[in-house]
């Protein structure tokens, strides 16, 4: 069974989601101020191979990642620029589109502030009304002390700090945070009930993820700087509106590191993102990404990266053997060396398995599919066995769908593979009629263990991955 680490308790936990077979996840975008990094890049792959690897588990996922395409950052980036908020916001969340397409990042929705303002501030005023926010000068606070769970994310105290906003007389506590902030000269607004004003940054990602994924959601996650405060906010005022627990489990992605120090604009040490993917693409980047498990900072240098993409190539190579395999045939009766080589296989492909069971630790499943690269290199190449090559080749395939670095050597990989399991299906139905049974179940039991799926019927048969 699948265990994830919740930073909720900070302990591993056996995933089971609100509803069964439906995974609804919501991470924490970008704010578009500049180019994304490739810390976000790391983050947005993370989640990205949970979410595949939820589907691979036959769940139906549904991955919502919002765009903060209004903020103080954007106002003070645009008036350096001298140019408008919306031209700035609107360009970096076009790279950002560009860039995360093109790292095959799946997301289904990718709802922006500024469509959502509405929503954003009937959100406000029930907070309003049910006593957890208060006005003051057209600005919209919420009130800590009136959730007691305060603090329980990330373990910090609200007496110990500030929200790092200005500290004015209108707040009640200085921990408190702004929903809506009233207007100033030369910023963008739209009215409200308590006039002028923008949302602050904590109140979207709570009303877009309620809006689009309902009162409980199974992951929200994003970078472990969001630990605190925007989690612990966002927490704070959903649960203060709903009444119960708003997310199940709380995930985050650990820190990218260069020479060992964290990647950060104040450090001057930030590689964009659309830098390193036309330096080095993007299944050698989703390849490194993938190499640590989430939790686990990275190390980034050239030489990592260089080392990603000769590692990346030796699975490639192995795939090419296994081709050459399968296209020389024929298929024959396994030898006794053959099922035993075919048994290391099957060990291989289920770590794999075990691995990212054991929440999501992509980095041992990766060690686990280099093993299976080298009994390829060192047994299948010497052997005729298609059937130990389609087994080995179909837990490439497993592995391709979590990481996703080979989707185009597999596409035609695919269609080749499915000509041979067609091939092996007529003769398993030639067998039948022969009333040769044994050798058609024992290939039937073959094609099961690599993950082939036999249908029989009276018209013969059909198959399909399981």
């Amino acid at each position: 069974m699948l265990q994830v680490y919740n930073t909720l308790g900070k302990r591993i936990q056996s995933f089971e989601p609100n509803e069964p077979n439906t995974v609804k996840m919501y991470v924490c975008g970008p704010t578009v101020y500049d180019e994304v990094h490739i810390g976000h890049g790391r983050t947005f792959v993370a989640f990205d191979a949970m979410s595949r690897y939820l589907r691979v588990k036959g769940y139906n996922v549904i991955r919502v990642q919002n765009i903060t395409d209004i903020d103080d950052k954007i106002i003070n980036r645009a008036r350096d620029l001298g140019k408008s908020w919306n031209e700035v916001s609107e360009y970096y969340s076009k790279t950002y589109l560009e860039h995360i397409g093109a790292l095959k990042v799946k997301i289904d929705m990718h709802p922006k502030v500024t469509t959502h303002i509405n929503e954003i501030i009937d959100f406000v005023q029930k907070l309003v009304d049910s006593g957890h926010a208060y006005v003051a000068n057209g600005s919209v606070y919420f009130d800590v002390d009136t959730y007691p769970g305060y603090g329980e994310l990330s373990n910090v105290r609200k007496e110990e700090w500030d929200q790092g906003e200005e500290i004015v007389k209108e707040k009640r506590h200085p921990y408190d945070f702004a929903l809506w902030k009233a207007y100033k000269p030369g910023e963008p607004y739209w009215e409200s009930p308590w006039g002028k004003g923008r949302p602050g940054w904590h109140i979207e990602c709570s009303t877009m993820s309620t809006r689009y994924l309902g009162n409980k959601i199974d992951i929200h996650g994003g970078g472990m700087d969001l630990v605190f405060p925007h989690h612990e906010n966002e927490r704070a005022q959903t649960e203060s509106l709903t009444g119960s627990t708003w997310v199940k489990y709380w995930m985050h992605v650990a820190f990218l590191t260069i020479k060992k120090e964290k990647m950060s604009k104040s450090k001057g040490n930030i590689v964009p993102l659309k830098e390193a993917l036309s330096k080095y693409g993007p299944s050698t980047l989703r390849y490194w990404f993938l190499s640590s498990q989430y939790r686990n900072p990275i190390e980034y240098s050239e030489e990592i990266l260089e080392q990603s993409s000769r590692s990346l190539q030796r699975l490639k190579d192995a795939i090419s053997i296994l081709r050459k395999i399968i296209q020389k045939g024929p298929i024959h009766y396994a030898k006794e060396e053959d099922v035993k080589v075919q048994e290391q296989v099957i060990g291989t492909i289920s770590r794999f398995d075990e691995h990212m069971e054991n929440d999501f630790d992509t980095s041992n499943a990766l060690t686990a599919i280099h093993e299976l690269a080298s009994i390829v290199f060192s047994k299948l190449q010497y052997s005729e066995d298609v059937f130990g090559a389609l087994i080995a080749l179909d837990g490439f395939r497993k592995f391709n769908e979590v990481f996703a670095v080979m989707d185009e050597e597999f596409s035609a990989e695919l269609d080749r593979l499915a000509k041979v399991i067609d091939a092996v299906i007529e003769v398993r139905n030639y067998l039948r009629k022969k009333q040769m049974y044994d050798l058609s179940d024992q290939i039937r039991d073959i094609l099961s263990r690599s993950g082939i799926k036999i249908l029989d019927s009276k018209e013969g048969s059909t198959w399909r991955f399981q």
